[in-house]
């Protein structure tokens, strides 16, 4: 909500006023805030948030352009709040337009053309749909910190690099320079799965049924990412294009143009640097340095531009939402 243009003004001060002083400070700003872009569209109809039809609900909440699913679910659901109690207080004597509005009618409203990076709840989302472990297993990978020069950390990954009982996966990349990572459990257990997988079903199991196979076989080796074994010469590691060619089929099945293994990265920073900060309630050098570590990021001119760019409190807290 940070871009959106208002006047700061709120309509019914005196009734908006109340229906905040419920709550506690951190949330006020919030609801606040919310208040202040419905203004210009209260003065227009001449009537409360309250008094808004669905309709008219539906068009306010695309004003608030939200980045994300969750705070495209959270603006409906404050409104909801407020027109709650509205009835309760008697101001408004129907019934309230967003009761049963699905969590699809919730989410409709996100700015996809300003979508650059995903919060950890959207990237686990988009790796349960995925039917092949070897598409989700990509996804996981880059937002841990897994990637190096070209994707070679992934291509290179191997069954003797997952250390299951250590949560720790090997790392080579192009140059033969070599680490360790600590990754989540859910990072592992795609692996364990990929590592399984002897199948890979095309389009995500939704191909088309005129489709010569809906299936291709999976190269045997000791590979994480496979190549399908359909005329490849890439019978050890897979070929430097099928990250790209994966990650592009996901983009274009999520309607997401800007899903790539940069941002895929970029957004795994950003939730690091948010757990560090909720942790440590700071984000100076100490968790800075984490962040580099886990990323790989040597050069201090490249973080510097991360730092200015989305890697900053400022924009944290607007991104995951926090008070």
């Amino acid at each position: 909500m940070s871009n959106v243009i208002y006047e700061g003004k709120t309509y019914n001060q005196e009734i908006k006023d109340e229906f905040t002083s419920e709550y506690k400070a951190g949330t006020q700003k919030i609801i606040s805030r919310i208040f202040k872009v419905s203004y210009n569209m209260e003065k227009s109809l001449n009537k409360d948030l309250y008094d808004f039809n669905r309709e008219e609900l539906r068009r306010l909440f695309f004003l608030f352009m939200p980045k994300t699913e969750y705070s495209s679910k959270a603006n409906v659901t404050w409104v909801s709040k407020y027109i709650e109690w509205a009835r309760d207080m008697g101001y408004l004597n129907d019934i309230n337009p967003l009761d049963g509005v699905t969590t699809e009618w919730k989410e409709q409203f996100v700015n996809k053309s300003l979508k650059k990076y995903w919060t950890d709840k959207e990237i686990d989302k988009i790796i349960s749909k995925r039917v092949n472990a070897q598409d989700a297993v990509i996804v996981r990978m880059l937002f841990e910190g897994v990637r190096g020069t070209g994707n070679t950390e992934i291509l290179n990954l191997t069954v003797d690099d997952v250390d299951a009982f250590n949560n720790t996966l090997h790392l080579s990349d192009a140059d033969d320079c070599r680490r360790s990572l600590v990754v989540s459990d859910k990072l592992i257990k795609l692996c364990e799965q990929a590592l399984k997988e002897d199948d890979y079903e095309k389009m995500n199991g939704n191909a088309s049924k005129d489709i010569k196979a809906e299936k291709s076989n999976l190269v045997t080796n000791k590979f994480v990412v496979k190549s399908s074994n359909t005329r490849t010469t890439h019978f050890n590691e897979a070929e430097k294009n099928i990250i790209h060619r994966r990650l592009t089929n996901i983009a274009d099945e999520e309607g997401e143009p800007n899903f790539s293994p940069l941002n895929i990265t970029y957004s795994g920073m950003l939730y690091m640097a948010k757990e560090l900060y909720v942790k440590n309630g700071k984000l100076e050098a100490e968790e800075y340095g984490d962040i580099r570590v886990q990323f790989n990021i040597d050069t201090e001119q490249s973080f510097s531009r991360l730092k200015s760019e989305f890697l900053n409190i400022d924009f944290i807290k607007s991104f995951y939402e926090l008070t």
